[in-house]
């Protein structure tokens, strides 16, 4: 199941008991979450990967790999069958998955946005020193910075990890940096790549294909790189391989079907070349307008990054990311001092993240709810509380089997937690399974204790028999909730799910 029932919505997502059972999840937050195995917090990634419907895992578009610190776990698979493109060098090709390490990717199969992703992409050019040209290195400079990173705790990703974060609900790891090189520049081969095979780090290249289709390629204004080094760069698992046009012109400037031909064209044979769809797009100089997004995007990109200075979020537009570029002249403290938002996010307890979490789910902010349960989940594997709330978040995100998984996790580390009995309950009904739903809920009641959910288990059933137009047993387990909770009486009075019982004289008796 892919979502939940459309006419579950309006009670699930807007009003009705939703937003009294939020309000209680969000004060159990508030008052605090327990908490078992706490000493086995980590700041490593090791989720487990998602499941179809089919129980396979599954992927997402195509690019990069994950994993902690800077020296970054690969496991890059070919995703695509069929015929593979011809190599010169003799390296089997293979397409980076986004991302490729699968036991660290974790995503939903639904679109759930996270508006709270900000991370910084750095922008660079030509590795090597050039007098004059500000768009170059020191010599160690890039080194110099790639330790600063790997001191400060930054971990690279790449842009298709960056993709899912904002929209399916991968969990990126602490302090997030992208590593993006312009243009083709033949010092990429000789001077960066060592460095990411050294430091085992990634890093996307934005290639413009008119520099490269000619074998040898050293005869442009300036050194650019070779298909074959771009084809031993991907094979290696560590370089995404995206698009900068045919070019490099500033497509503002041209005619629309300039600007077919620079997007398309590069496209097609970047594609060919290193065997992967393009997805992203590095516009040349800056340049676009509105005709130019929607033409990017209908040749199948999914993000783009401009020159605006700053670091990547949603507020900018998927198609229009900000970057921060670094050039010759980009002194160490400044170079941090560009970093310096990331430094300032302070890491959370486990509990504080369970918490924070509960608080998202309960102002419908799935994405981030996910996100912030995942990190618990990640720094301590037992925490019952984690798994319960991101397998709710889940649920009401779209995702059933993955909820439900969690849900089912959370109550083997505790098969008391009433509260995750009342959820596993709750994403029964949400998906339409009403007699599971009323088994689990009544299974629930059983749970020694007097937990707040109990009220919200009868009203469960009520509603569902509300559903049904039956309104003996509506009234029956409504006023039970009414008993334990009154709360339950006022969120009747506006429940679509009793509207087939809501004329009848005793269900208004029983709302009064």
């Amino acid at each position: 199941m892919g979502v939940p029932n459309e006419d579950r919505r309006h009670r699930f997502g807007k009003a009705g008991v939703l937003g009294w059972v939020v309000s209680a999840i969000a004060l159990v937050a508030v008052a605090g979450c327990s908490v078992s195995g706490a000493g086995l917090a980590t700041n490593q990634v090791t989720g487990t990967a998602n499941s179809g419907p089919d129980g396979a895992n599954t992927a997402h578009s195509n690019g990069g790999n994950a994993g902690k610190g800077t020296a970054v776990t690969v496991a890059a698979k070919t995703l695509r069958t069929g015929p593979q493109p011809e190599n010169p060098v003799g390296i089997p090709l293979q397409d980076p998955q986004w991302p490729a390490d699968v036991k660290n990717y974790e995503t939903t199969s639904s679109v759930i946005v996270n508006a709270q992703v900000n991370v910084p992409i750095l922008e660079y050019h030509e590795a090597n020193y050039l007098p004059g040209d500000v768009a170059t290195l020191r010599p160690g400079q890039l080194d110099q910075e790639i330790q600063w990173l790997g001191t400060h705790g930054f971990h690279t990703i790449n842009i298709g990890q960056l993709y899912d974060a904002f929209y399916h609900g991968y969990v990126l790891p602490p302090r997030p940096v992208l590593l993006t090189f312009d243009d083709g520049y033949e010092s990429v081969y000789f001077k960066v790549f060592p460095l990411l095979k050294k430091y085992h780090l990634q890093a996307t290249l934005f290639i413009v294909s008119g520099y490269t289709h000619v074998q040898p390629d050293r005869k442009k204004e300036f050194p650019t790189l070779t298909v074959s080094e771009l084809q031993q760069m991907q094979a290696s698992g560590l370089v995404d391989v995206e698009d900068h046009t045919v070019t490099h012109q500033d497509l503002s400037t041209l005619t629309l079907s300039q600007d077919q031909q620079e997007i398309v064209d590069s496209s097609q044979a970047l594609s060919g070349w290193v065997h992967h769809p393009m997805r992203a797009i590095c516009y040349p100089y800056g340049g676009y307008n509105a005709k130019i997004l929607a033409m990017a995007q209908s040749a199948g990109f999914l993000l783009g990054t401009t020159e605006h200075q700053g670091y990547a979020n949603l507020s900018q537009g998927v198609m229009t990311l900000d970057r921060i570029a670094v050039l010759v002249d980009t002194s160490a403290g400044q170079f941090a001092n560009l970093l310096s938002p990331s430094l300032q996010q302070s890491e959370l307890t486990v509990a504080a993240l369970v918490q924070q979490g509960a608080k998202d789910f309960a102002q419908h902010q799935y994405g981030q709810a996910i996100s912030l349960e995942t990190q618990a989940i990640n720094r301590n594997p037992l925490d019952g509380s984690a798994y319960n709330e991101r397998g709710i978040a889940r649920a009401f995100g779209g995702d059933y089997l993955g909820g439900m998984r969690d849900i089912d996790r959370a109550l083997s580390l505790n098969p008391e937690d009433g509260y995750a009995k009342f959820n596993r309950a709750l994403t029964l009904e949400l998906y339409g399974h009403y007699e599971a739903a009323i088994a689990a809920y009544q299974s629930t009641l059983q749970t020694p204790g007097s937990g707040w959910w109990k009220a919200w288990c009868d009203y469960g059933i009520a509603s569902i028999y509300g559903r049904r137009g039956d309104v003996t047993d509506t009234v029956s387990f409504l006023r039970k909730a009414i008993a334990m909770n009154p709360a339950t009486k006022l969120a009747a009075r506006t429940e679509k799910d009793f509207n087939p019982v809501r004329t009848s004289t005793i269900f208004q008796q029983t709302l009064r």
